[in-house]
């Protein structure tokens, strides 16, 4: 009796490592992350150069984004990176809040971006 209980254990986690790869390889679920420490980087201060400004980056330097997606493109969206940024081309002086854009690598395709830690940059031109 101790043997055939041995063996149902045995069969019994077979059968769900296969059921397990088999929704993880073939069905892909919905997954939902969140990546951290994403650097805010600014554009567009080739005008502000061209004004004779310079904007600093005040706050936040990184942020957090969560995002939702199929399982498979949420992992490749975290591995190759996401990229967090401000436009600054038609600030003025002095300082300045603009939204933070996320924007996902080309060969994602499927996944939101559903929260910010924060959604918008403090910087200061001069």
């Amino acid at each position: 009796m101790l043997k055939n209980k041995k063996i149902q254990m045995i069969c019994s986690l077979l059968i769900g490592i296969c059921v397990w790869a088999y929704v993880m390889g073939q069905v892909d679920p919905q997954a939902t992350i969140t990546v951290t420490d994403i650097n805010v980087e600014m554009q567009g201060t080739e005008s502000l150069e061209n004004a004779g400004l310079e904007a600093t980056l005040l706050r936040p330097k990184m942020i957090n984004a969560t995002i939702t997606g199929k399982r498979s493109e949420v992992n490749k969206a975290k591995k190759e990176g996401l990229e967090a940024y401000v436009d600054v081309s038609t600030c003025e002086y002095g300082e300045n809040e603009v939204e933070i854009k996320i924007s996902l690598p080309d060969d994602v395709s499927g996944v939101t971006v559903d929260h910010l830690s924060q959604y918008s940059a403090t910087f200061n031109v001069k």
